[in-house]
């Protein structure tokens, strides 16, 4: 089984918020909802988005 894993900090944040999800589609919102609350980030551009999408990483258990 995989999970997938996130950590603030892999985008350069100074932050140390992290999560996991099943999928990357259950972790987003997570990320989302994190960076309009922790970090004022209101809109998740595409830019923003690629970001924080090459920092997922996907680990086996």
């Amino acid at each position: 089984m995989a999970t997938y894993h996130f950590k603030c900090k892999d985008i350069g944040m100074n932050c140390g918020f992290e999560a996991s999800a099943k999928s990357q589609d259950d972790l987003l919102p997570k990320i989302a909802d994190h960076a309009k609350s922790a970090h004022n980030i209101q809109q998740i551009d595409d830019a923003l988005k690629q970001k924080v999408t090459s920092a997922i990483k996907k680990r086996l258990f």
